[in-house]
């Protein structure tokens, strides 16, 4: 992986990029906003900024991108959103010919200070489309045209929905789909890294959201997924736990046993016993809790 040492710049001539910045459309600037771009790469295109002035948020509209970061690169699945602040190192490159991108450079200005915090992101973004429409509107407008105010407000709008709001949610949303189609597969041997390219994400982000949403970790929200499943099993099947080892996804029963048994407090068998007895007992279990 080559070294941040110097900014570099390269695009082949092949590639298309329409742009519009405050230098064309001064009330751009006014809103803080420094140039936006709607780009098709081929061939050829590097992009890398030691410690850019500026923040960058750039929508990934197909699979033909890589995000370049000190000691890394990430894939840019299509309908992502990147978004890397100002004076963090990072640039872009093609995996393949022909990638569709829309962009917005942001000015290090009062306004988007509160940025900084967000820190860089890889996602998918359900405000990719619609910013990408409103920069094909803002790009198709005259620097004196009357819709250029209204528009401008609804890309302020957009880009701060994307970054903090809506973002948010939407990635909430993918990650309870995410579990709930891990649960019907719970006997496949999942990883950290096979989950997250069911979302499409990296591991890292993976880890993110689920200690923001779940507050937990990936492979501790498969164990709480596995051991509830795991109950219900045991007190409406009767099958061995060798066969319910083996649906939960673990090696042997000594194996289910142990991490039952820890997670519930008691031995899977145990727990199918007292879970059964008839109603009224006075054994006082609680099956939702899992401790007698």
């Amino acid at each position: 992986m080559e070294r941040f040492a110097n900014e570099c710049l390269e695009i082949a001539p092949g590639c298309l990029e329409r742009m519009v910045g405050r230098e064309g459309v001064p009330l751009l600037g006014e809103a803080g906003i420094f140039l936006t771009g709607l780009s098709t790469l081929r061939d050829h295109y590097l992009i890398r900024r030691n410690r850019p002035d500026f923040h960058i948020l750039l929508m990934s509209h197909n699979e033909g991108g890589i995000l370049l970061l000190p000691g890394q690169e990430r894939a840019i699945p299509a309908g992502s959103l990147v978004f890397l602040p100002a004076g963090c190192a990072g640039g872009f490159t093609l995996a393949r010919d022909g990638w569709q991108i829309s962009w917005v450079l942001l000015d290090d200005v009062p306004r988007w200070r509160h940025l900084h915090r967000l820190g860089r992101q890889l996602h998918p973004s359900g405000e990719v489309q619609p910013l990408y429409h409103l920069l094909e509107l803002l790009h198709g407008e005259s620097a004196r045209s009357p819709l250029l105010p209204d528009l401008l407000t609804l890309l302020v709008a957009l880009v701060e929905r994307a970054l903090q709001g809506e973002g948010r949610e939407a990635s909430r949303l993918k990650l309870q789909a995410l579990f709930r189609e891990i649960e019907t597969r719970l006997g496949e041997p999942w990883s950290v890294a096979s989950m997250a390219a069911l979302l499409p994400c990296s591991p890292a982000h993976l880890h993110r959201l689920c200690r923001q949403w779940l507050g937990c970790g990936p492979m501790a929200q498969l164990t709480r997924l596995r051991m509830e499943k795991a109950k219900q099993w045991l007190l409406y099947t009767d099958w061995p736990l060798s066969e319910l080892a083996a649906r939960l996804g673990y090696s042997d029963d000594a194996n289910f046993a142990n991490r039952f048994r820890r997670h519930s407090g008691m031995a899977p068998g145990a727990f199918r016993q007292h879970g059964r007895l008839p109603v009224g007992s006075s054994a006082g279990f609680d099956i939702a809790g899992g401790t007698p």
